[in-house]
């Protein structure tokens, strides 16, 4: 479908407690690997009007979400064929609960809360975020779903927030891993019991599809700011070849039903 004779991907990274600095440049070297593509960037979803002409969407966000006009384009875009990249915290609605607590030094106004107030976005992606264990390392395996965005990708260990979703509609599960424990600074938890928990599934919305991602977690020396002065980088997954190549093989995804014949 390419507008313009070439690809037109939305890069929308935005949100706060993120290295949202890091995954830009990461993302943007990624799609510069294909000079077929033309990138837009953007903080969030603005009016909606940029995906009229947009081919592939890619977002890496958390409380970022489209309203109104905007959510209605998203929805067109998805139904018109569209495809969507969603990464870790694109899933994710929160808000603070108090009273106050203190994690290790890290002071928060409440624990994290995750109510289900973006019911249509959430419709729209398949999924939404509900809790994460503490940051460690994990091992991520093939899931039951076939796909050859994942062919040939063997159990791979990350280190990320192991996240707990809810899905929404039919997902085709395509990367899962098990994992158990607390969730601390959450309101959701702890989670006990052993069940297979998806990392990258697909949902189709009319002609279209989108994947979500959930390891991506990168948090730099300042983006805890105001709840801590500075804390250990954390470049999550992202320092993993095998995950980055995932992302390499998601974009070619993307842009695979756009790009030209001949």
């Amino acid at each position: 479908m390419a507008k313009y004779g070439r690809p037109q991907v939305e890069l929308i990274v935005g949100g706060e407690n993120h290295d949202v600095n890091r995954i830009r440049l990461t993302l943007l070297e990624l799609l510069g690997e294909n000079e077929l593509l033309r990138v837009r960037c953007a903080p969030d979803f603005g009016d909606g009007t940029a995906l009229a002409d947009t081919d592939f969407l890619i977002t890496y966000t958390n409380n970022v979400f489209p309203e109104g006009e905007a959510l209605a384009a998203l929805d067109a875009f998805l139904a018109g064929g569209g495809r969507w990249l969603a990464i870790h915290g694109a899933a994710a609605y929160t808000q603070f609960k108090p009273p106050a607590v203190n994690l290790g030094g890290i002071h928060l106004p409440g624990l994290t809360d995750t109510p289900d107030l973006k019911p249509a976005y959430m419709n729209l992606l398949g999924v939404r975020f509900v809790s994460h264990l503490a940051q460690q390392a994990y091992a991520i395996t093939p899931g039951p779903v076939a796909h050859p965005v994942t062919e040939g990708i063997g159990p791979f260990e990350v280190v990320d927030e192991p996240y707990i979703l809810e899905l929404r509609g039919e997902c085709d599960v395509l990367l899962e891993a098990r994992f158990t424990g607390e969730a601390p600074g959450y309101v959701e938890g702890p989670w006990l019991t052993d069940d297979a928990r998806p990392q990258l599934l697909r949902h189709r919305h009319g002609a279209g599809e989108a994947m979500y991602l959930a390891p991506g977690h990168a948090c730099g020396k300042y983006d805890l700011r105001p709840f801590i002065d500075e804390i250990p980088v954390q470049p999550g997954p992202w320092a993993s070849g095998t995950y980055v190549d995932l992302v390499r093989r998601l974009i070619a995804w993307g842009v695979e039903a756009a790009v030209p014949v001949g």
